[in-house]
């Protein structure tokens, strides 16, 4: 199973959909803010990570920017509101999905099967 970081401000939402990839069998860390998931990323592997767009202190593009400065990780957008042309930016950029919330799970379980087939292969 895969090693997956969440970040995301709203705590709620975070806990939930730790519970979910938990009961899937995954390792999941979770970090509320940008700079707290960009020092888990330099203190730990992880297979994919979920990143949301609009938080305080660091907004999702910087933080997606600074990881990739980190290590090549697939990382996964998420956002309640994500204009098309943000998301064309961010996925320019090597996002490997946009997903917007509430999270389609089918859409979740299909991304995380897609990294790890490729790690595996």
């Amino acid at each position: 199973m895969s090693k997956i970081l969440i970040i995301d401000d709203e705590k709620g939402i975070c806990n939930e959909f730790r519970v979910l990839l938990e009961d899937d069998g995954h390792k999941v860390d979770m970090a509320n803010n940008g700079l707290e998931g960009i020092q888990m990323v330099h203190d730990h592997d992880y297979d994919v990570i979920f990143l949301d767009v609009l938080m305080p202190r660091m907004e999702g593009r910087e933080v997606f920017e600074k990881i990739k400065q980190i290590k090549d990780i697939p990382i996964v957008i998420m956002s309640g509101f994500l204009p098309a042309n943000k998301e064309k930016d961010i996925l320019a950029l090597g996002a490997i999905a946009c997903l917007r919330k509430p999270l389609d799970l089918k859409k979740v379980h299909s991304i995380i099967k897609d990294v790890e087939s490729k790690l595996a292969g």
